[in-house]
């Protein structure tokens, strides 16, 4: 049975695969206002239509208000099942009500090593995220993105660190200790390889960022431009958006260690998400530099 995160990012997942797909094939039959909604940055609509929509647009800059959300709502998280699992806390019966009422399961369907581990992952992945987009990123002024954008991110955030705890056990099902499942033989067997991955996917995704912001400054760390530049190094070698690829690798990661139903459906999102907008990007590189690196793919190497 679906519950209400499983439909709505199934739901996400589906709209922002089709809206890209049209888009990206049949964009002059697409009414202004869809294209409008789903394109912003760099990519963003350029046309005179629907300019109603500008209505709900906010500065991209506000991205930073995702991080800043997930890196509090993921460390209380964290505590909390520290507290839980380590000091012999008992779970609040509200906290209970609240997550069987979302995810309307009565059985925990991960080890808490599991839980643990995936959400200490996403605690450093979104600290890190809050300092890039507070002190590393140069935002443009002038770049916009829609309302509908920023609600999905807010919600993404609190959704994925739901899904990592709230299938777990003591947070889900029985509170007695004594039927606490703490590890498991799958977890013991992924927990290393999966961690050196997302380690790795973590650089390369920071190491990306600093690439695209010293696109913007000189050598002393000042901001001199808001132009877009072709960026080189690393992966930016292969793929058009290695920061997008590394996302993919992390949520790939992510979804081994709490392999249930929900994160599957989040990890969709995910996918469809930096998919699409990956290929917006690798379209809008090489139509607007006739320097870009051909041999360059857009988001997954020698496949997409």
């Amino acid at each position: 049975m679906l519950n209400i995160l499983d439909l709505g990012f199934l739901s996400l997942a589906f709209t922002v695969s089709c809206t890209g797909f049209l888009i990206n094939h049949y964009e002059k039959h697409v009414p202004a206002f869809i294209i409008k909604g789903f394109k912003y940055g760099a990519f963003a609509y350029q046309g005179s239509g629907a300019n109603y929509v500008q209505l709900i647009e906010i500065p991209k800059s506000l991205y930073r208000h995702f991080y800043a959300f997930s890196s509090i709502f993921s460390v209380l998280t964290l505590v909390y099942a520290v507290l839980v699992y380590y000091f012999e806390h008992s779970v609040s019966k509200y906290v209970v009500f609240m997550l069987k009422l979302i995810l309307e399961q009565d059985e925990p369907s991960v080890s808490a090593s599991a839980a643990v581990i995936a959400l200490s992952l996403l605690t450093i992945q979104c600290f890190r995220r809050c300092y890039e987009t507070y002190y590393l990123q140069v935002f443009a002024k002038n770049s916009k993105m829609n309302l509908s954008h920023y609600i999905a991110g807010l919600v993404h955030y609190f959704a994925v660190i739901v899904a990592a705890i709230g299938q777990a056990p003591l947070f889900c099902g029985s509170q007695d200790r004594d039927k606490v499942l703490w590890n498991d033989t799958r977890t013991q067997l992924l927990a290393i390889p999966c961690i050196s991955v997302f380690i790795w996917a973590f650089y390369e995704q920071y190491k990306t960022n600093i690439i695209f912001a010293n696109l913007r400054k000189d050598k002393t760390g000042k901001v001199i431009t808001e132009s877009h530049k072709i960026p080189y190094g690393r992966l930016f070698e292969i793929v058009s958006s290695p920061h997008r690829l590394s996302e993919i690798i992390i949520y790939t990661v992510l979804l081994l260690l709490i392999p249930t139903k929900t994160f599957f459906c989040i990890y969709l999102w995910v996918l469809c998400n930096q998919i699409q907008t990956a290929i917006q990007a690798h379209l809008w590189y090489k139509n607007t530099f006739k320097e870009y690196p051909m041999k360059r793919y857009a988001v997954i190497p020698r496949v997409l």
